[in-house]
């Protein structure tokens, strides 16, 4: 980005084309699109979309009225808190002709010099480029906390655009307040060192989410599969090849000091090949993690491919802090939103000075989204931009680690070799080519391939042969086998002990360097290039577990997995408990529902029952029905946690069915004989207010009756006290059927049945009743 080397004809004609574009645009009636955009699908904006965490802040100053002949002199000024600005104007095809700049005011500071402001030359196709709320402008320049400006324009000569206006953006503050930090829940990267003794990226301690590089930070996304963590614990780690073991890991934790500075001089290229690398996406900062603006957002389209990776650098500025990159991000989504009127922000990815990665237009990072980077290329191609200003700052291996692995995994989901080359067409004209013109570039290119333009800066720019030969220096084929010691549950793996950790990898030995292993963020281990195996003894509680690879180049990939380690047993919220069913009755066959409840510190697994049968139950089971014989049982219940951790309950009790006769007559009952009652004989009433009456002691009781087309209705009473009327009638003749049963306070009771001589069928048939002691 930056630096245009020169403004071409046809930028009007640009707005207008579809190249790069939707396929089906919102056209005026007395205009056709010049071009046949490239299949895309377009994703309307989420109407439910959240408020941000961190809220960005615009607010503008009107410079046109500061305007005299064509310049502009916008004295010293105090303003609102801001950390980024531009210049913008109404037609995004205009641009004022003289040397745009500005100064500002540090808060609590000083005023700094004169800085250039220069046009920006990225930019979006088709409909988003045709949308009428898009304004021309500047590149945003960031120049941290300020609250002060000024601002001029010499040499305007021919006039100034309608509608100039000075853009000022404040990111937000984040929990601590910290103005123009990072993300809430982001940990600051750490600066670049130019220390020559530095040979490779120092490692950083990055989190893992929901896919990664690195070791697992909250608000960091890595590859899918690859789990999040978000504090240290510990672990003793065992290995074939590395015999580490820690109660406490003692392994020096990872430190974050990025690459040294490179050279500017071109590396000799790679062979070039048609063989895809099959590289894992690295990890990056999602936009939840820099606190993107989704209310915000409009249509975003979303191609076919990814075809070619454009490398692109801000030109905001080079002195800014690691920690500020979250803001930054943030404030240049606000500014290509709010202040050029695009869908949202314009690059795929954007890569700060310290090697740490931020997820850009929204549609997810390995989706290949439309993008408002390189005008006449943006649909089916991806953009990153390293957050600096290349022209004068160097490269380090930090950015170019990452913007290999990036291009890599890009272009090898769909069967690209990163060193190879691709014929590209124009689908809209910009500074360098007209609308429909081809030409062959790799696909890893600069900027200034596709436009004119300086952008990605001469340093990054000539170190582009280097990043391509080091694009297909990856992992590949890394890939966890199921833990052993462990059983899975959703996506967690559940150990009691032990976990053991395999993987393979389909990258040569003397291509790996090392093997790395992470508990919740934190090494725990390194590894030879040759161990496919860990075992870890983690600390009790959840963790997240990550194993990764290390290439002599430096690039790396990581699986993981999370892992619970629980060496607790389930425990009993609610004992063994059982009660008489309704159903149907016999000495030999009694319905009995058995209750429970079990709870577990991580995750219960279900029930074994042993007594008085065999039966296996889920964890969302609360009773079990069976039937056993009149007597004592036994029951025996087993809860079971995922991790195998077990817990046993036995209970005992007597069931006692009695006959008929054992019941307190009042007035006359008649004895009915047949071998379907509970005794071969029951007692029958048809007469209003007969009664009778069982007296037991125990803590739940059942009411048995034969049931016929003519029986009544009795009331039933407990302990003097009526609690029910039940109709008796049934559709045909049944016997030995418990229609009433009730839970009791242990102890001794008195249950009576009287019989109600129901008009037309005033018959009851007692045959019998049972208890639980």
């Amino acid at each position: 980005m930056n630096r245009r080397l020169a403004i071409g004809v046809g930028a009007a004609a640009a707005v207008l084309a579809a190249g790069g574009g939707v396929a089906v645009l919102a056209w005026p009636d007395s205009a056709e699109p010049t071009f046949v955009a490239e299949a895309v699908t377009v994703l309307p904006p989420d109407p439910a979309a959240a408020p941000p965490k961190i809220k960005t802040d615009l607010n503008t100053v009107d410079i046109a009225a500061q305007s005299s002949g064509g310049d502009v002199d916008l004295p010293e000024r105090e303003t609102k808190r801001f950390s980024l600005l531009g210049v913008t104007w109404s037609d995004p095809s205009a641009a004022p002709s003289g040397t745009i700049q500005v100064k500002t005011r540090g808060v609590g500071g000083t005023w700094t010099g004169w800085q250039d402001l220069e046009r920006t030359d990225i930019g979006p196709d088709g409909a988003e480029a045709a949308d009428n709320g898009r304004r021309g402008g500047t590149e945003p320049l960031w120049v941290g906390p300020s609250d002060g400006v000024a601002a001029r324009i010499a040499g305007g000569g021919a006039g100034l655009p309608a509608g100039l206006r000075l853009d000022l953006i404040d990111p937000g503050t984040d929990s601590s307040g910290q103005g123009g930090g990072a993300a809430v829940t982001e940990e600051p990267s750490a600066e670049p060192t130019t220390d020559p003794t530095v040979t490779e990226p120092a490692e950083t301690t990055e989190p893992v989410e929901e896919s990664t590089t690195t070791p697992p930070a909250e608000q960091t996304t890595t590859p899918a599969g690859t789990p999040a963590t978000t504090a240290p614990a510990a672990a003793t780690t065992t290995s074939p090849t590395a015999k580490a073991t820690t109660a406490s890991p003692t392994v020096k934790a990872a430190t974050t000091s990025p690459a040294p500075a490179r050279s500017t001089t071109s590396a000799t290229p790679a062979p070039t090949s048609t063989v895809p690398v099959k590289a894992q996406f690295p990890s990056y900062v999602s936009r939840a993690g820099w606190s993107a603006d989704e209310t915000i957002v409009k249509s975003i389209s979303i191609g076919t491919e990814v075809k070619a990776l454009w490398v692109h650098h801000t030109a905001t500025t080079n002195d800014y802090a690691c920690a500020d990159s979250a803001a930054i991000v943030r404030g240049i989504q606000t500014y290509h939103v709010k202040s050029n009127g695009w869908s949202d922000i314009g690059y795929n990815y954007l890569l700060d000075k310290c090697g740490r990665l931020y997820e850009g237009r929204k549609g997810g990072v390995e989706t290949p989204v439309v993008g408002a980077h390189t005008q006449g290329f943006n649909t089916n191609y991806a953009a990153i931009s390293v957050i600096g200003n290349f022209e004068t700052a160097a490269s380090n291996a930090a950015i170019e680690k990452v913007i290999g692995q990036v291009a890599a995994a890009r272009l090898g989901k769909y069967g690209y070799n990163p060193t190879s080359s691709v014929e590209v067409t124009a689908g809209s004209t910009n500074g360098k080519y007209k609308e429909g013109a081809k030409f062959v570039t790799p696909r890893i290119s600069g900027h200034r391939d596709a436009d004119a333009t300086a952008c990605p800066g001469k340093n990054l720019y000539a170190r582009l042969p280097a990043i391509r030969a080091q694009a297909v220096e990856q992992i590949t084929g890394l890939a966890l086998k199921p833990v052993t010691g462990a059983v899975k549950s959703g996506s967690v793996f559940y150990a009691r002990g032990a976990a053991g950790l395999s993987w393979s990898v389909t990258t040569a030995n003397a291509k790996i360097a090392r093997f790395e292993v992470y508990v919740d963020g934190k090494k725990v281990s390194t590894l030879a290039n040759t161990a496919r195996s860990v075992s870890l003894t983690l600390a009790a509680g959840k963790h997240s577990v990550a194993v990764r690879g290390v290439h002599v180049s430096g690039t790396t990939a990581q699986v993981g997995a999370t892992i619970y380690r629980d060496a607790t047993a389930p425990v009993w919220s609610a004992g063994l408990a059982a009660t008489l069913r309704t159903g149907t009755y016999s000495i030999t066959s009694v319905p009995m529902s058995l209750t429970f409840a079990a709870k577990d510190n991580a995750a219960l697994a279900g029930y074994t029952v042993s007594k008085p049968k065999a039966a296996t139950l889920g964890a969302t089971a609360k009773s079990w029905n069976v039937s056993v014989k009149a007597g004592t049982t036994a029951y025996t219940v087993t809860a079971r946690d995922v991790a195998g951790n077990t817990r046993t309950s036995t209970l005992k009790r007597k069931v006692t069915v009695l006959s008929e006769t054992s019941a307190k007559k009042t007035g006359a009952w008649t004895t009915v004989k047949k071998s379907s009652h509970v005794s071969g004989k029951a007692l029958s009433a048809s007469t209003k207010g007969r009664k009778l009456t069982w007296t037991f002691t125990g803590r739940h009781a059942a009411l048995i009756f034969a049931r016929t087309a003519k029986s009544g209705k009795v009331a039933i009473y407990v302990d003097g006290k009526k609690v029910s009327t039940l109709d008796l009638k049934a559709g045909k003749n049944l016997y030995r059927q418990a229609v009433w049963t009730r839970a009791l306070t242990p102890g001794k009771h008195k249950v009576m049945i009287e019989v109600l001589g129901t008009k037309g069928r005033p018959a009851v048939i007692s045959d019998g009743f049972a208890y639980v002691g």
